[in-house]
C-alpha cells in the first residue's frame, strides 16, 4: 500500500475531546495474556468474580453465536451476563451515546477496528494494558501482532482492546476457472484482475460465470470495495498531513479501473452488498473479488452451503508494478468502558473469552476467524478450513482503514460517490473531485486541516 505507515500517524487533531467524537459520530450516522483468567479451563474463579455481574454490548449478528460461551462463564463463575445487542449501526449508535454522555451502562464493549480512534482517542474506553500491568500478566505473543496493535491507539499509549474476530480482506480466485483459461494464478497487479475479469466475463459469462464480483452499494460496501484498488495503485485516502488524495492520478486511476471491473461484473452490481458478493462467490458466479472477507470464506468451503468447495484460493491484494501489496483489517475487539464500576470482572471474562481454547471453539463451531496464531495453525482447525494459512499471511501483511476518529463520515462521502458513478450517475472523475471536496472540508470543519 502506498501510504501504509500514514495509517498509524498521530497528529495532535487525531486526539479526541468529547465534542470532536460527537460530531465525527453525528457525521458518519500488548498484548494480552496467558495469565490465570486466559487460561482458566477449570474456571478456578477468583473471589471478586462471585455474584459479579456486567453487561455486554455487542452486534445482534454475533449474540447468538457467542451465547453458548457466556454460557458457560457464567455456570462456572457465578457470574451474570447481560447482553445488549442491536444491528451494526444501531449498537453503534448506542455504544456511541453511552461512552460519551458516560451513562455506565456497558461494560464490556465488542468494537469494529475503524472505531477505536473515537473510543480510545477520546479516553472512553479503559487502557486495559494498565489494569493488565497490575494485575502482572506478561504479554503474549500468540496474537497476530497486526492485529493485536490494533487495541493500541494512539500508537504506544497502551493497549485499550483484545481482538476476538479476526477479520482481514483477501483477494479470491477460483483456481479452477483461471486454469481452464490458462491464466497465471494469482493476477498480480490491478492491470493482470481487469484483463482475467474481461476474459472470463467474455468466455464464460454466458453460462453463467463473471470475471469480478465487488460491491455497490452506497457507502462502507462501496467504499470497503474500492479501498483495496486505491491502495493497489499507490495512494490511499490521505498522505501523512490529512491531506485528501482522491484528486491524484493514482486515485483516478483506480476508480478507473473500478468502473472497468464492475462492467464485467454479474449485472445489477449496484445492489450487491456484503452477502450478495459472498453467496456469488460460493454460488461460482463470480471467478475473482478482492472483497472477500473471512465469515465468507468459511461459507464458500461448507459443502452445505457452496458449490466450489476446494475450487478458491486467497492471497494478497494486488498492487501495480512497485506498489507494496496489502490486506485490509475488519477486526472486532472487546474493550473496557470508561467508568466502568464492574472492570475487573470484566477484564477476566475478556482474558477468557480471548484465549486460545475459547478462540478454537469460536472457529469450529461458529465460523468465527481466529486471531491467535496457535489456532490458525491448528491441526484440526486446518484439516476442516484449509485457507487457514492463506488468511494467517494476510493478517500479517494487513494495515487498518485510515485511523482518524471521522472515518465513518469520510466512509460514508467517498463510498456514496462511488456507488454513483458504477450506477452510472456521474463519471468517476466527478465522483473522485466531488468525494476529494467533500471531505477535505469535513477535515476543515473539524480542525484537522486549514
Amino acid at each position: 500500500m502506498g501510504n501504509a505507515a500514514n495509517d498509524s500517524t498521530v497528529t495532535s487533531a487525531a486526539i479526541l475531546d468529547r465534542r470532536a467524537l460527537l460530531k465525527g459520530a453525528a457525521a458518519g450516522a500488548a498484548a494480552t495474556a496467558v495469565g490465570a483468567a486466559s487460561k482458566r479451563s477449570a474456571f478456578a474463579a477468583p473471589a471478586f468474580l462471585q455474584g459479579a455481574s456486567f453487561v455486554l454490548a455487542c452486534t445482534s449478528d454475533d449474540a447468538p453465536k457467542i451465547q453458548p460461551l457466556l454460557d458457560d462463564y457464567q455456570k462456572a463463575n457465578n457470574v451474570t451476563i447481560q447482553v445488549e445487542q442491536a444491528p451494526y449501526n444501531d449498537i453503534q449508535a448506542k455504544i456511541i451515546t453511552n461512552l460519551t454522555q458516560g451513562t455506565g451502562a456497558y461494560d464490556v464493549i465488542s468494537m469494529d477496528d475503524p472505531w477505536i480512534p473515537q473510543f480510545a482517542g477520546g479516553d472512553f474506553i479503559m487502557n486495559i494494558g494498565e489494569l493488565m500491568d497490575k494485575r502482572g500478566i506478561t504479554a503474549d505473543p500468540d496474537f497476530v501482532p497486526e492485529l493485536l496493535a490494533l487495541g493500541d491507539f494512539p500508537p504506544g499509549s497502551g493497549l485499550r482492546g483484545l481482538p476476538w474476530v479476526g477479520n482481514v480482506q483477501v483477494f479470491a480466485w477460483r483456481t479452477d476457472v483461471l486454469k481452464d483459461l490458462g491464466l497465471e494464478a494469482p493476477p498480480k497487479s490491478w492491470d493482470d484482475v481487469l484483463a482475467y475479469a474481461q476474459k472470463i466475463t467474455e468466455e464464460k459469462g454466458a453460462s453463467g460465470v463473471y470475471g469480478i464480483g465487488l460491491r455497490g452499494v452506497a457507502g462502507n460496501p462501496a467504499a470497503t470495495s474500492f479501498l483495496p484498488v486505491l491502495r493497489g495503485y499507490g495512494t490511499d485516502l490521505f498522505d501523512e498531513n490529512w491531506e485528501p488524495q482522491l484528486e491524484t492520478d493514482a486515485a483516478m486511476q483506480a476508480i478507473t479501473t473500478q468502473l472497468a471491473l464492475a462492467k464485467v461484473a454479474p449485472p445489477g452490481v449496484e445492489s450487491v452488498g456484503h452477502p450478495e458478493n459472498g453467496r456469488n462467490m460460493s454460488q461460482g458466479l463470480i471467478a475473482q473479488s478482492a472483497d472477500i472477507w473471512p465469515d465468507q470464506l468459511l461459507q464458500i468451503y461448507d459443502p452445505e452451503l457452496s458449490k466450489v468447495v476446494g475450487m478458491v484460493d486467497i492471497g494478497a491484494e494486488p498492487a501495480q508494478d512497485g506498489v507494496k501489496p496489502a490486506n485490509m483489517t475488519g477486526n472486532w475487539l472487546l474493550g473496557i468502558a470508561e467508568g466502568s464500576a464492574n472492570a475487573d470482572p470484566a477484564l477476566d471474562f475478556i482474558l477468557w473469552f480471548t484465549a486460545a481454547e475459547q478462540q478454537k471453539r469460536l472457529l469450529l463451531d461458529q465460523n468465527i476467524p481466529a486471531t491467535r496464531i496457535s489456532v490458525l495453525e491448528d491441526a484440526d482447525a486446518v484439516a476442516k478450513f484449509p485457507f487457514l494459512p492463506g488468511l494467517l499471511a494476510a493478517g500479517r501483511n494487513a494495515v487498518p482503514r485510515p485511523r482518524t476518529e471521522h472515518y465513518n463520515a469520510v466512509e460514508a462521502i467517498y463510498g456514496r460517490y462511488v456507488a454513483e458513478a458504477i450506477a452510472g450517475q456521474i463519471s468517476g472523475e466527478e465522483a473522485m473531485t466531488q468525494a476529494n471536496k467533500e471531505i477535505r472540508d469535513l477535515m476543515v470543519r473539524e480542525g484537522v486541516l486549514d
